[in-house]
């Protein structure tokens, strides 16, 4: 007998571009986040934190993320830098260099294209 999860998931694909910014200076260490919901600079987050990885500072690259999803949902990816140490982000501390956001189906792939400042 073999069991198998019959939750669906939503695959989400987030291509990294660092931008080089001679007049930002950061010590912290850089992370993405998936964000259930939007985000935006003004009223912050409409969701909840579902997973985050830490990435290169200045290297360019590909994440992927696997959530479970019951229903359509927006999805932000959003890169942050952390400075606790933990990966975790904390809203009003961690700096939020860039985001963006996708609308994404359960059982199908979503791709969100990222750009942020080093």
């Amino acid at each position: 007998m073999m069991l198998c999860s019959c939750e669906p998931e939503v695959n989400i694909e987030v291509g990294v571009l660092w931008e080089d910014d001679q007049y930002f200076n950061d010590s912290g260490s850089a992370c993405i986040g998936i964000l259930g919901g939007k985000w935006d600079s003004d009223t912050g987050f409409d969701g909840t934190i579902l997973d985050t990885t830490s990435v290169r500072l200045g290297v360019n690259g590909n994440y992927k993320f696997s959530i479970i999803a019951s229903e359509s949902d927006n999805y932000t990816a959003f890169i942050y830098f952390e400075h606790s140490g933990n990966e975790i982000y904390d809203e009003g501390y961690d700096i939020v260099m860039g985001y963006k956001y996708n609308k994404a189906e359960p059982g199908k792939t979503v791709e969100i294209s990222l750009s942020a400042y080093y």
